[in-house]
């Protein structure tokens, strides 16, 4: 029951931290841009466009954040899976351990880890022994953390680079806010 709550206080600090790696995403892709486009100015359509790119960043951000916390749980996944093996006294270290066993160890780690039910793959585990299926299943639940992970941060490239093409394409010619501009009297043309 500690891990649950352990995992729930993380949970704040993972959605700040997405938020803020969010906001400075955000940030940084409209400095780039006005420092690219120097004669062009925002729009509004250019801001709604970074709020509606804000809020999708953000939903990746913070499941990352979420997936690489969840993959530092792995060693206490494989602790808990080794007491629960252990608690099947009919079974001997070199018994392979059959699917409603496997099912069994899933519902019993899933009142301890609720987001084990994202990692389906734990159930590829099979036709492993009772010696072996602990570190087994930490793998399958470090490979899929892995390939979550992956797939976000390529959803958000997509996004960053759609979202920024976007913005540049709502921009106004011609109203530039960018760069320091310098001024001289009439008199000082000639």
């Amino acid at each position: 029951m500690a891990t649950f709550y352990d995992i729930l206080s993380s949970n704040l600090s993972n959605l700040l931290i997405g938020i803020l790696i969010t906001l400075i995403c955000i940030a940084l892709i409209f400095f780039f841009i006005s420092s690219w486009h120097k004669n062009r100015a925002f729009t509004s359509l250019s801001y709604i466009i970074g709020v509606l790119l804000f809020l999708t960043l953000s939903y990746h951000t913070i499941i990352i954040c979420y997936a690489i916390s969840f993959k530092n749980y792995g060693d206490e996944l494989e602790n808990l899976v080794n007491e629960y093996v252990q608690t099947f006294s009919n079974k001997s270290e070199n018994i392979i351990l059959s699917n409603d066993d496997l099912q069994t160890i899933i519902e019993r780690l899933s009142g301890q880890f609720p987001l084990i039910g994202v990692c389906a793959n734990l159930t590829k585990s099979c036709g492993h022994t009772a010696l072996n299926i602990a570190e087994s299943m930490n793998d399958e639940m470090q490979s899929f953390m892995n390939e979550y992970i992956i797939k976000h941060l390529l959803w958000s490239l997509l996004f960053i680079i759609v979202g920024a093409f976007s913005i540049i394409k709502t921009m106004e010619k011609g109203r530039g806010y960018g760069g320091l501009k310098m001024y001289t009297r009439p008199e000082e043309q000639f």
